[in-house]
């Protein structure tokens, strides 16, 4: 069993070397280059804060990975070993990327010892008026909690000190010449000589401390009442403090010496230390991105218009006879805001339901539903309070749309409520259900690919009347064509693929397509194995972890997994099973194939039954398919390639291109 499966964690940190390999694509823009390697920082950031405190857990408790048999040591030195390729391979984009721009003059990021006697005057009245007055030398104690992103450690004959570097001043400082900037670091580094002087200090160092930030919500009770909820969920967020240390990184400093350094000051595990070849934490770099992007339209992807809802036509009375399905961002998120805009300006909508995980700071979604409830239209949001680091943010949310008498709701206040869906009614309970793969994010929705489809169909409409009960009593009822997690969607899938499978050995046809975000979950990939022993064709598109192993189901095994990256992040979560000849469903849903999406969520899928959309939904799959350029191809060895080609395809260039012909989003 434990050579059938990749650990999860260990391929999610794949996924990060792929977005760190867009660095070297020669077809990026150099500040979009730039870009992807603050995501990757950003997305380690993450991995370590949410995922790596159950590698730890694995060691201190000397146990071993369930679905790869590795001991939780093993885990940790790969897990390490993973993350230092990527670090050499970020380090090195990063060295050859500021080279070129100061070759080209696109800006110069210097050091102290190259600035000119009246840059280092600029600098050293900055950081005698802006610094000193921040300087805070504390003595080390592992019970502090280094809550600031970067630190120096200085080392003295008697004792250790940590300073903070102030985040408020921003980490780029300018020269005082156009287009030369030094990292506020080196600035201080430069200034330190009086501290020096005066604490003796042999060693200084730039280091940062990531912590476990995954406290659980051990308060969770199906039962509590929504206040009750509420009122645990502000304390948890009051009260959350930093729990573990999960990594430091340091710079200055000789590799090793500095791992065993670090190691036994913060009592770690040196698997637990990383050497950082150049400046810690490349975030800055969307300081340089956003900075020059406007004045430097080449160095950018071309920016393209999002496709439109034609206003002039009622987009409610053109859903009471056809449906709509739309991808963002080719399509604007703004042909959502016309549905909900219209629906509350509509004198026969007597309610709106909703619900929300994530939303833009002064959102339009959020005032639409305030104007809708002061009309006295029947208002129910359900907000999701739990949506990893947007706590805080729908934590007020919450409070808002309840004093503009919403009726907020928190679901079954066990399992997150991930689905994406709004419904309109009427009083005959008629109306219109919009169902989507992504947030009602107007901001991700322009960089994001999701799918969002539109339906007066009542057979939907139904399906959403039940599935927003449940949400609101939690009385589970039957769906007709709607499926739901937990659980629901993982029975769907696996009896989906065991159709196709069927049909495969009656007639020599079939095949399953999927495209996610992650497939970790065992069920399903055991289903898909099971399935390929007997030659069903599985097309794959996993962007980011993936547990599924090629090469074990024998001779005539048929799988292909790819993941997608370029300019957007792929979200859509789209299934296509083909039965036999001439039967084929495709689904649109919100979960991906994680055990968390499948059991511990509430998520939704629907299949697309009405034919236009239905026909546009394979066609778009079938685009996904052919993609070679942005694709990255998974080998029996667990690693991943991308195999360009001569006229190859990218899907998203391959929408895009079709913007700029298409005027508005055809009504007709």
């Amino acid at each position: 069993m434990k050579d059938r499966y990749y650990n999860r964690d260990l391929s999610w940190i794949l996924f990060d070397r792929r977005v760190i390999d867009q660095a070297y694509d020669p077809n990026v823009p150099f500040l979009e280059k730039l870009k992807f390697l603050a995501i990757a920082s950003n997305n380690l950031d993450e991995f370590f804060r949410v995922r790596v405190h159950n590698i730890h857990t694995l060691v201190d408790e000397n146990k071993c990975d369930k679905r790869t048999g590795l001991s939780g040591k093993g885990v940790l030195d790969r897990e390490y070993d993973f993350n230092k390729r990527n670090i050499s391979e970020q380090y090195k984009a990063y060295d050859a990327l500021m080279k070129e721009a100061a070759e080209k003059d696109i800006f110069h990021l210097v050091k102290y010892k190259d600035l000119s006697d009246s840059e280092k005057k600029t600098v050293k009245k900055f950081y005698t008026k802006k610094i000193v007055p921040r300087l805070d030398m504390q003595r080390f104690s592992k019970e502090y909690k280094f809550r600031k992103n970067l630190y120096f450690l200085m080392e003295t004959p008697k004792y250790t000190y940590t300073c903070p570097i102030p985040e408020d001043l921003g980490r780029l400082l300018e020269t005082g010449v156009e287009g030369r900037y030094i990292l506020i670091e080196d600035v201080m580094r430069a200034m330190f000589k009086d501290l020096i002087r005066k604490y003796k200090i042999s060693k200084i160092m730039v280091f940062r401390a990531t912590y476990d930030q995954n406290k659980p919500y051990d308060f969770l009770d199906k039962d509590m009442s929504n206040e009750e909820y509420l009122e645990k969920m502000i304390h948890y967020v009051d009260t959350r403090d930093l729990r573990e240390i999960m990594r430091i990184e340091f710079s200055d400093e000789d590799e090793e010496k500095g791992r065993k350094y670090f190691s036994k000051l913060m009592k770690l595990n040196k698997k637990s230390v990383y050497k950082i070849p150049g400046p810690v934490d490349l975030k800055f770099l969307n300081v340089f991105y956003k900075q020059f992007r406007d004045d430097n339209k080449e160095l950018v992807y071309k920016p393209f218009d999002a496709l439109n809802w034609n206003t002039s036509n009622n987009i409610l009375e053109y859903l009471n006879h056809s449906p709509i399905l739309v991808q963002y961002p080719y399509d604007s998120f703004n042909v959502f805001i016309d549905y909900l805009d219209t629906a509350v300006k509509d004198p026969k909508t007597t309610e709106i339901c909703i619900t929300i995980y994530r939303t833009e700071k002064n959102s339009r979604l959020l005032q639409l539903l305030e104007e809708a409830a002061a009309k006295g239209i029947k208002v129910t949001a359900v907000v999701e309070l739990r949506a990893r680091f947007d706590e805080v943010h729908n934590i007020e949310v919450a409070k808002t749309l309840k004093k503009a008498g919403v009726n907020v709701i928190f679901g079954d206040k066990v399992n997150k409520v991930h689905s994406k869906i709004c419904m309109v009614l009427h009083a005959d309970k008629t109306g219109y259900v919009q169902i989507g793969t992504g947030n009602y994010n107007a901001i991700t929705a322009k960089g994001f690919t999701d799918i969002s489809y539109f339906t007066s169909n009542q057979t939907y409409v139904d399906d959403a009347i039940k599935f927003f009960n449940y949400l609101k009593t939690g009385q589970k009822s039957h769906y007709n064509l709607l499926t739901a997690s937990p659980n629901g969607i993982n029975d769907m899938v696996i009896a989906n693929i065991k159709k196709a499978a069927q049909a495969y050995l009656r007639d020599g046809q079939g095949e399953v397509f999927m495209k996610v975000n992650g497939l970790t979950d065992i069920e399903i990939i055991d289903t898909i194995y099971a399935a390929a022993k007997v030659g069903l064709p599985f097309r794959l598109i996993v962007r980011g972890p993936c547990s599924l192993k090629l090469g074990i189901c024998g001779p005539k095994e048929n799988i292909r997994v790819k993941s997608i990256v370029g300019q957007l992040l792929e979200h859509s979560r789209i299934f296509k099973f083909q039965f036999g000849h001439d039967h084929t469903e495709v689904w649109i849903s919100s979960a991906d194939m994680m055990t968390r999406n499948l059991e511990r969520r509430v998520e939704i899928a629907v299949p697309i039954i009405e034919e236009k959309p239905k026909q546009q939904l394979i066609k778009i799959v079938k685009v996904f398919a052919k993609d070679t350029e942005n694709s990255y191809v998974l080998d029996d060895e667990g690693e991943y390639a991308k195999h360009s080609q001569d006229h190859g395809t990218s899907a998203q260039q391959t929408w895009l291109s079709r913007l700029k012909w298409r005027k508005y989003i055809k009504t007709n």
